[in-house]
């Protein structure tokens, strides 16, 4: 588990555990899946009609498959590269493979726990988790996969009293 959520398994203080990890929903990958069965019918409908085309429709339609296969390889790798993790002392999302980007919410800092979830996402159950931090900080973690367990527990996570010895 820890594996891919490096970033926070490396970063964790003395005392910090990971308590729970957002999953994506299955729907985040409809895009991806969309893109991969447009690439593969595209590829196919190229390489049929390849013998009867002209080299200027010949380019244009390997340029069209190779721009298609780009926006899905990509499309997969962001989503496989968003970590959403929350520890006993904060809140981590961190997005990105080339260009990355970390948030972080320290847990006295979080004032408030909302989720949004649209029609489809009640009947999936899949929503939004935004984390309001004090001043004008926010954290959202998209296409998350249970939202209410998710919520309850980091609930859990935000009312236990905070533990101010130093553990030895």
């Amino acid at each position: 588990m820890l594996g891919r959520y490096r970033y926070t398994a490396s970063t964790l203080t003395q005392g910090e555990d990971i308590e729970i990890v957002g999953r994506l929903h299955y729907f985040a990958l409809i895009i991806p899946s969309l893109l991969t069965i447009i690439s593969f019918c595209t590829f196919i409908l190229v390489l049929g009609y390849t013998p009867e085309m002209n080299s200027a429709d010949k380019i244009i339609a390997w340029l069209i498959v190779a721009i298609l296969l780009i926006f899905t390889a990509t499309s997969w790798l962001k989503r496989n590269m968003i970590e959403m993790v929350c520890t006993n002392k904060r809140v981590v999302k961190r997005t990105g493979i080339i260009n990355v980007t970390t948030e972080e919410l320290h847990r006295e800092r979080i004032e408030s726990v909302e989720i949004r979830q649209s029609f489809f996402g009640r009947i999936f159950n899949y929503g939004d988790i935004l984390f309001s931090g004090t001043g004008t900080s926010k954290i959202v973690f998209r296409f998350v996969n249970q939202p209410r367990l998710m919520k309850q527990v980091i609930d859990a996570i935000i009312n236990r009293p905070i533990n101010l010895e130093p553990s030895i």
